[in-house]
């Protein structure tokens, strides 16, 4: 393999660990907020709002200062974070309601499945949309 190429991959390698780290701890925080607001008797849905709206600022604070160190433009990606938050929400949701609704995971599972399609969909985004001006590791 190409040197140029073994740098483009261990970046990707670089940026995946960061986000798999950063996203553990957005998860126990948005996991803590989703089951905490389920036992006070919201919804599933309204639950999963509330923890992914927690997440939400934690998780921009976390890709831009953690994952990615981006020094770009505050606004343009914070705009561009909630365009790929909100398509990755939306997907969050549909799953969520496709595993509660279809697959009968239970709340619990379906939150976890649902979690998981968020993040995946979400680093996707972020890497290719969000950051993508991004050229080296920092």
């Amino acid at each position: 393999m190409k040197r140029k190429h073994l740098g483009v991959l261990w970046r990707e390698i670089v940026y995946l660990t960061r986000h798999a780290g950063a996203g553990i701890v957005n998860t126990l925080v948005g996991f803590a907020v989703i089951f905490s607001a389920m036992r006070l008797g919201l919804s599933p849905l309204l639950s999963n709002v509330a923890g992914y709206a927690v997440g939400f600022v934690l998780g921009f604070v976390i890709s831009k200062k953690f994952v990615f160190r981006s020094k770009g433009h505050l606004i343009t990606e914070s705009i561009l974070y909630l365009v790929a938050f909100a398509i990755s929400f939306g997907f969050n949701l549909l799953v969520l309601q496709v595993a509660l609704m279809y697959f009968n995971l239970g709340v619990i599972a379906s939150q976890i499945v649902a979690a998981v399609a968020f993040t995946m969909l979400m680093y996707l985004l972020s890497r290719l949309l969000v950051y993508r001006a991004l050229k080296s590791v920092h």
